[in-house]
């Protein structure tokens, strides 16, 4: 590799790192507009609450966030990236852990999600867009924003088991705060992993 593929590698990668990074900054604030462009418009998106384009996503999570309560807070902490760049294609894995504030039936709690996101790269007009987004989720808790405000009996009143055992939490958050159901969740360790870190290796060889 000469010195100047690997000077264009690591600009390749510092874009795609920073585009997925965009992309949660936006969701948090708000920045739809700018949310829409780290995407291919028509890109696949996967979530546990969504499953459709890029547009679709931008529009469903700005209606989803004006309709939290007013002391709801949310922010998405990313670490880890790992980068694998093919020519014009790409595929930027990396951590993600969903830190929310959530006021549900009164009481103020606050919740973490872990996950892993893989974001499916490809470089069109010289500029790096998200073409293919999944989520896998690996567990998530739920706790008193406040030590001692939340009496137990909050807890043992409730019925999270229609959810996965894993993210019960963050499936009980979604539907509570939000409306939606979990239907599209891929789960760490799961066949649906395995199939899309698969898919994954299909689209870095041009398949």
């Amino acid at each position: 590799m000469t010195d100047q593929t690997k000077i264009q590698t690591i600009i390749d990668k510092f874009e795609i790192i920073e585009v997925s990074t965009i992309s949660f900054c936006c969701r948090d604030t708000g920045d739809w507009d700018n949310l829409a462009r780290c995407f291919d418009p028509d890109a696949p998106i996967t979530t546990s609450w969504f499953k459709g384009t890029a547009r679709q996503f931008a529009e469903q999570s700005k209606n989803m966030m004006d309709n939290h309560h007013p002391t709801d807070t949310q922010r998405h902490m990313m670490a880890n990236p790992r980068v694998t760049v093919n020519g014009n294609r790409a595929v930027c894995e990396y951590y993600l852990i969903l830190h929310q504030g959530r006021t549900l039936d009164g009481h103020e709690l606050d919740l973490q999600t872990w996950s892993v996101t893989m974001d499916l790269f490809e470089k069109r007009n010289d500029a790096w867009l998200i073409a293919k987004r999944k989520m896998i989720y690996e567990k998530s808790r739920m706790d008193p924003r406040n030590f001692g405000a939340v009496p137990q009996s909050y807890y043992d009143q409730l019925d999270l088991s229609r959810y996965p055992a894993a993210v019960k939490f963050h499936c009980y958050r979604n539907e509570k705060s939000s409306g939606h159901s979990p239907q599209n969740l891929i789960l760490k360790g799961s066949p649906e992993e395995k199939a899309a870190r698969q898919e994954a290796l299909q689209w870095l060889s041009g398949k």
